[in-house]
């Protein structure tokens, strides 16, 4: 049986600058400076302060920094967010914390 593609950034590893994903990434350390993918995971654990360009999102960690989503953003009730968002799909579990500004387009952003 073949896995999904994943890209990971494991515990205990800090990165900084642009860093440039195709299919999913998972990061579980701290991460600073620009993130774009297709998929982006922010693990419970993880610190990252960046601007996060994704098609879907997800994020248990703590952000700060600016998040673009095109298609899906969820922040699972572990979430800390400090920022701006802009995405047309919002999902907030309770127990999530979010203080910043939210934008989320009426008109469905192209594919």
């Amino acid at each position: 049986m073949a896995a999904a593609e994943e890209s990971r950034i494991g515990k205990g590893t800090k990165i900084s600058g642009n860093l440039h994903f195709h299919g999913t990434v998972r990061i579980e350390g701290e991460a600073d400076g620009e993130i774009v993918g297709d998929e982006v995971v922010i693990a419970e654990g993880a610190v990252v302060s960046a601007k996060i360009t994704a098609a879907r999102l997800t994020i248990a960690g703590t952000v700060s920094g600016e998040i673009v989503v095109r298609q899906r953003l969820e922040l699972m009730s572990s979430a800390r967010l400090h920022c701006t968002i802009n995405t047309p799909s919002l999902i907030l579990n309770e127990g999530a914390q979010f203080d910043g500004d939210c934008r989320m387009p009426r008109d469905r952003m192209a594919a």
